[in-house]
């Protein structure tokens, strides 16, 4: 193969990248929406599936009177625990805000002590570090009050639209899969007519063994996390352990970052406090975190999405300045799509470590 030809070719896979690109973000941005009901429906039906067709066999339901008692199940154990949890989250969130005061003031004593220590490690004249932190802290009081609390304040309409929209679209995903499950094959044998059925499957297989097993790592990582973390912040009795707990398990689900951005700060103030039992348990539980992360990662996920960590940073960080919040999730995906569309033809796309 001559030198022009693999020059054309490299030129034709880096348009072919950048229009794949494009229509990922595009479909993110105004279709997602559209079809996440849909997508929701067909990954429900299918880890469904089993259990209902189970129940044919075994005690001769149809499929739809099946779906309908397992989705049932699934949903009221959902709601169930997710209304639990939430009630505990709410409980401690107002128990926060009503004891603002007292731990605003237990929070600056503990500072002011730690400014004093590095004043006499440094020999800077007493107060310095602590002038350093009271202007600091009143550069963000200033940005909350000014710009925080007056852009949360027009933005609760739109919150409370979005979540009037999400409660809808569990609705119509439950019902769709409802009728995925009933359907005896009727979908799936219309959709093998399509000229496209043969593209659009393999990259439904290809998120199938990626895209859905990246998030289902995450949900199992995360969770894994968040029960260490409440039970430690519980053993040294945190009054709001659970809240605390769920916020490091967001925080570890980031590449790099992880909960060592929480746990690591925390244990070195108590350190230099003197709080040594706190800081042993912040350390075994950093220490835990880690352990969990990279030793059920790597098996969770084996060789399904084989993106280093370096691009699935950049991804977060694309995903976030692009689609807000979400983008930590998709992001992520976006680039496991962007892979499953480019290894259709010409097979594994240019990812791997070892290119």
């Amino acid at each position: 193969m001559g030198r022009s030809t693999l020059l054309q070719e490299k030129y034709i896979r880096l348009y072919k990248t950048a229009a794949v690109t494009v229509g990922v973000y595009f479909v993110f941005r105004y279709g997602l929406g559209l079809f996440a009901p849909f997508v929701a429906a067909y990954l429900l039906a299918g880890a469904v599936r089993p259990v209902v067709l189970f129940l044919k066999r075994k005690l001769h339901l149809p499929l739809r009177v099946g779906g309908v008692l397992v989705l049932s199940l699934l949903v009221g154990s959902l709601l169930t625990g997710v209304c639990f949890l939430g009630k505990l989250l709410t409980e401690q969130v107002m128990r926060l805000v009503g004891n603002y005061g007292e731990y605003k003031e237990t929070v600056l004593d503990a500072a002011e002590r730690v400014c004093n220590r590095v004043d006499g490690w440094f020999s800077l004249k007493s107060g310095t570090a602590g002038n350093l932190m009271y202007t600091g802290l009143s550069r963000v009081s200033q940005t909350v009050n000014e710009e925080v609390l007056p852009a949360l304040s027009k933005q609760s309409l739109s919150i409370l639209g979005s979540f009037a929209y999400g409660v809808a679209g569990v609705i119509i995903a439950i019902v769709a899969a409802v009728l995925l499950l009933g359907d005896g094959g009727t979908y799936t044998k219309g959709c093998r007519r399509s000229p496209f059925y043969e593209e659009v499957k393999q990259v439904t297989g290809r998120l199938s063994a990626a895209g859905v097993a990246y998030l289902k790592t995450q949900g199992i990582l995360m969770t894994l996390v968040a029960v260490i973390c409440t039970v430690g912040f519980l053993f040294v009795k945190r009054e709001y352990a659970l809240l605390l707990g769920i916020s490091v398990a967001v925080l570890d689900a980031f590449p790099v970052l992880g909960s060592g951005l929480i746990l690591a700060p925390w244990a070195v103030i108590c350190l230099l406090k003197g709080s040594y039992v706190q800081t042993a348990v912040l350390v075994v539980m950093y220490v835990l975190c880690v352990l969990v992360r990279e030793g059920l990662e790597p098996k969770l996920l084996g060789n399904r999405i084989g993106i280093p960590a370096l691009y699935t940073l950049m991804a977060v960080y694309v995903g976030v300045e692009l689609f807000g919040v979400w983008g930590v999730i998709l992001g992520p995906f976006g680039l496991v799509v962007i892979r499953a569309v480019l290894d259709m033809p010409t097979g594994e796309a240019n990812f791997t470590e070892d290119e």
